[in-house]
């Protein structure tokens, strides 16, 4: 993974814990075991979308869409010479 889908992963992982907890209250009947498979499923969704855009910006194009992607997920810039 690229420095820029590392940085995608830790933004799209930290917004996820952010919104579990803010759920916390929502989801109090959960059993432990059930909160711990919420939490697991959700990061994997981060994990995943990380990837995606991750191979995205890989792509032959990504010159065009890497701006718009980091300044809508919040994370650095990465040069392209930075992601081979």
């Amino acid at each position: 993974m690229s420095p820029t889908g590392r940085a995608l992963q830790e933004r799209f992982e930290t917004v996820c814990r952010s919104e579990l907890l803010r759920l916390k209250r929502k989801t109090a009947c959960l059993t432990a075991e059930d909160r711990a498979q919420v939490d697991a499923l959700a990061l994997e969704l981060a994990q995943g979308l990380a990837l995606r855009l991750d191979a995205a910006l890989d792509a032959p194009d990504a010159a065009a869409i890497a701006p718009a992607v980091m300044r809508l997920f919040a994370v650095g810039p990465c040069s392209l010479e930075e992601r081979k």
